[in-house]
């Protein structure tokens, strides 16, 4: 498929974003299993990138050996700062009238104290943590899917979305790409959708993708002003 191949006239646009890795520089699970939980956390992790267990399984396992109050993950998490362009990049995507969400397989408790210290107010799809009493904590999900090992089903949470851009970063990402209409896609999805065929560009921050929005809102909106230059020809050259 390529960039040519979706010029048609939209009514609206969706921004799909992924938090950890995407929105967040860093992986802000991973960032609280490794300041908080048992060591045996990294034994899961290997069985989840053998294949061995599905991302749901990983991830409750996992989160059932963090030790930490609630007030010492919420200090932990207050050193974290986004990508300083997430909140132009919304902006600007609301100013060509299209939606944006969140839509991760990470958690509460890291995703809404961030984007609301960065004053982002946007739906979220994602994992519960629970405090279940002491130290303790649990993971819990109610946006999954039959037949999808994730804690949250991008795809379904992102279904009926027909003019649909993903933002993301990976292993995540990898399904809902290949329903995505276009990707602006960091690390091993940028490989993913390039070994796929996948319509997509390679970025490394949201000031790629603020840089190149213009040229995507003209392409699948036609009816918009062109942008000053770049056509996705050249995006994709």
């Amino acid at each position: 498929m390529t960039i040519g191949n979706l010029m048609h006239v939209i009514s609206r646009l969706h921004f799909a974003l992924d938090f950890d890795g995407t929105i967040c520089p860093i992986d802000t699970t991973d960032f609280l299993l490794e300041s908080f939980a048992e060591p045996e956390w990294r034994d899961i992790e290997d069985r989840w990138q053998a294949g061995e267990i599905s991302s749901r399984e990983c991830l409750a396992a996992q989160v059932a050996l963090i030790r930490a109050s609630e007030q010492d993950v919420r200090r932990a998490l207050s050193a974290i700062t986004l990508d300083p362009d997430v909140p132009r990049f919304v902006a600007a995507a609301r100013q060509y009238g299209a939606d944006v969400s969140v839509v991760s397989d990470g958690f509460d408790v890291s995703i809404l104290p961030l984007l609301a210290a960065a004053g982002l107010d946007l739906p979220v799809t994602c994992n519960r943590m629970v405090p279940v009493g002491g130290d303790r904590w649990a993971a819990s999900f109610s946006n999954g899917n039959e037949g999808c090992g994730s804690g949250t089903c991008k795809c379904a949470a992102t279904d009926g979305k027909q003019h649909l851009v993903l933002v993301g970063d990976g292993r995540s990402d990898f399904c809902l790409a290949r329903r995505a209409d276009f990707v602006f896609a960091k690390g091993s999805l940028a490989a993913y959708c390039a070994d796929e065929a996948l319509p997509h560009l390679a970025v490394s921050s949201f000031a790629d993708v603020l840089a190149f929005l213009p040229a995507l809102v003209s392409e699948m909106s036609p009816t918009l002003p062109a942008s000053a230059g770049t056509s996705f020809e050249d995006l994709n050259a």
